[in-house]
């Protein structure tokens, strides 16, 4: 028992001689390792188009919740072929970059995507690299119009300002999933009213690979005025309005919306192109169906504060006299403001407010004697751009770009078309208007301001409005530590 209690004290006696003598010294030893930067490219570009339109009604035509397919739409693409890049069309063919561009046109029976793989993952990306839109021209007793509308990248947010699902009227959410993975998605949808609070806004599936079609109806019954908010969790998605109008019996108008750019106090709307005046005005005395036959401006203020704003319509020529509308839209809710007195010919809007908003143009075109039709199209306030940009011209009907320099100051542009270098000179606020060659791609290339640029297409009087975007995925530099 001794012997015991002498060992125990011994080492206890070792261990405290231990902490008191010996070398101070981490228990951990750890090395400072410096962060290794890599460089990520981007992933490789690949846009939707959302494809033909929808009727309601399903294969049997009756279901108010079933929606088919109806024609193809015509796709136009620009790929600027660019060495160590391969081009993948909508149906799956495969082109090698040789440093040619190539303007190609396909049909697509439904959604589709189109991609450019970059093996030197250097390449630079945006519409210089790959632009497309589709347009579809639809005449049957169910609608009846020009719909035209870019390509998108997939993302997880859009702003949709435009369209009605008041009596008479249908506007159809058609949501794209082009990724593998499932979306769920949220919806905010705001009215004349202010904001929607039905049932069934959240958690809408959208399965990888698939469309999923909403009328707008089901949330906002009889709402004049829509802007509806996207937000997607998951997989990326697109989005577009189907937008049509019945007069009575009669199909009359049709148009897809397009996602708009985030709200802004000064914003820019090219290619208010307004042809028929004088018939859109038959048409609204001879019925009173025909009453919204008639150019508007839309507005939906964000927040709380009203917005007080004013919207300049400026003609591009001498002849061709504008107008100014001075307004207050009240704030969380969607304001529409007739146009009135715009003859025809070519403008351009300016919206100015002393808050941010969103806004949009209504543009109608009609024809009142034999044929009679009317048609309209939601035009977007455009993004502004110093860096060129591209843009796919359909092979059909009358495009022309409308090109705004609303500095203060001229300024010089160059439009690259094939081989030829065309030069223009915009004055300061001003809008040049050319007709763009079917088939072809046309390149914008600004000096040394921003300018901005929408295309505007005629096919038989109809119309339909295609903003030029710069689509591209951002790559860079990540920090790298292991440890």
């Amino acid at each position: 028992m001794i012997i015991r209690s002498l060992r125990t004290v011994l080492v206890g006696a070792g261990l405290a001689a231990l902490l008191v003598f010996a070398p101070n010294q981490a228990l951990f030893l750890t090395q400072q390792v410096n962060a290794d930067k890599r460089t990520v490219s981007a992933k490789d570009l690949s846009i939707t188009c959302s494809g033909p339109v929808y009727l309601a009604g399903g294969s049997t035509g009756t279901s108010v919740s079933s929606f088919k397919r109806s024609g193809t739409s015509a796709i136009s693409q620009s790929y600027s072929g660019a060495a160590g890049t391969t081009f993948i069309s909508g149906n799956g063919s495969r082109t090698t970059g040789y440093g040619v561009r190539q303007n190609t046109a396909e049909r697509f029976k439904t959604s589709a995507s189109i991609t450019v793989q970059d093996s030197t993952g250097a390449v630079d990306q945006g519409s210089s690299l790959l632009s497309a839109n589709q347009l579809q021209l639809i005449s049957s007793k169910s609608i009846k119009g020009l719909l035209g509308a870019p390509c998108l990248r997939a993302r997880s947010e859009f702003w949709l300002v435009g369209g009605s699902a008041a009596t008479g009227r249908e506007a159809l959410l058609v949501l794209t999933n082009p990724s593998q993975v499932d979306a769920t998605v949220d919806l905010e949808i705001y009215t004349e009213n202010g904001i929607s609070h039905s049932a069934g806004l959240t958690g809408i599936a959208v399965s990888a690979g698939k469309t999923t079609v909403l009328p707008l109806a089901s949330f906002v019954f009889r709402a004049d005025s829509l802007a509806v908010h996207v937000l997607s969790h998951g997989g990326s998605i697109t989005a577009l309005i189907q937008q049509k109008a019945v007069r009575g019996l009669s199909a009359a108008g049709a148009d897809f919306i397009s996602p708009t750019i985030p709200s802004s106090s000064e914003s820019v709307i090219p290619g208010i192109l307004v042809r028929g005046s004088a018939d859109s005005a038959k048409l609204r005395n001879a019925n009173s169906k025909y009453g919204d036959v008639q150019q508007m401006l839309r507005v939906f203020v964000p927040g709380t504060q009203d917005a007080n704003l004013t919207f300049q319509v400026i003609g591009t020529d001498a002849k061709t006299f504008g107008t100014v509308i001075s307004v207050t839209a009240p704030a969380g809710k969607v304001s529409d403001f007739k146009v009135t007195g715009l003859a025809d010919g070519d403008y351009v809007g300016f919206v100015k407010s002393d808050v941010p908003v969103f806004s949009s143009f209504r543009l109608v075109r009609s024809k009142f004697a034999t044929g009679a039709f009317t048609d309209f199209a939601w035009i977007n306030p455009a993004e502004s751009f110093s860096s060129p940009r591209y843009v796919a011209i359909p092979a059909a009907g009358l495009s022309k770009l409308s090109i705004v320099n609303p500095g203060s100051k001229p300024t010089r542009i160059s439009l690259q078309i094939g081989s030829m270098t065309i030069k223009h000179l915009i004055a300061a606020g001003a809008e040049l208007v050319v007709q763009a060659p079917a088939g072809q791609s046309v390149g914008i290339y600004p000096s040394d301001q921003a300018i901005q640029a929408n295309l505007t297409v005629d096919v038989a009087g109809r119309i339909a409005s295609i903003p030029v975007l710069d689509e591209k995925n951002i790559g860079g530099k990540v920090q790298v530590s292991v440890f």
